[in-house]
């Protein structure tokens, strides 16, 4: 692995400054600090392979699926790039998003109380058949012992 960058002053011990931010790093995952919860960067290209590879994958993307589903419909930041046409470009673009906002509102609301209601359908959906299949495992070990 190639370090980023040298600690050579004296009297640290670059182990054990290592240690600590690992041992932070992990901490910090372990409390989901570090959960990506934006569907389009939960890594389309490995679904499959991760889900045929068992259910931790799948029990993450749907605790994504459904912190996803709360949609932000705030106002956020309009900026140009342009040197010279930024101020007019944000201005109009200002102006255009409030005209906007008024007919978008409503079906932007709509969305994310449909994208709620499914992530909790689908969770309700896994806990469930999840449920009927310890179940059914349980009731085939059973018969396998009364057939033995």
């Amino acid at each position: 692995m190639n370090d980023a960058f040298q600690i050579e002053t004296p009297g640290v011990d670059v182990e054990k400054v290592m240690a600590e931010i690992r041992r932070r790093v992990e901490a910090k995952r372990a409390r989901g600090v570090y959960n990506q919860f934006s569907l389009a960067d939960a890594g389309h290209e490995h679904d499959t392979i991760a889900l045929k590879q068992g259910n931790e994958y799948f029990d993450y993307y749907l605790k994504s699926l459904l912190l996803a589903a709360e949609i932000d419909i705030n106002d956020f930041e309009i900026a140009s790039k342009s040197r010279f046409f930024g101020r007019p470009v944000v201005g109009l673009k200002k102006l255009i998003w409030k005209l906007l906002k008024f007919y978008t509102f409503r079906m932007f609301s709509q969305q994310r109380d449909f994208n709620a209601r499914v992530a909790v359908i689908l969770q309700g959906m896994d806990r469930r058949y999840s449920r009927k299949l310890a179940q059914l495992e349980d009731r085939i070990k059973s018969l396998d012992e009364d057939r033995s």
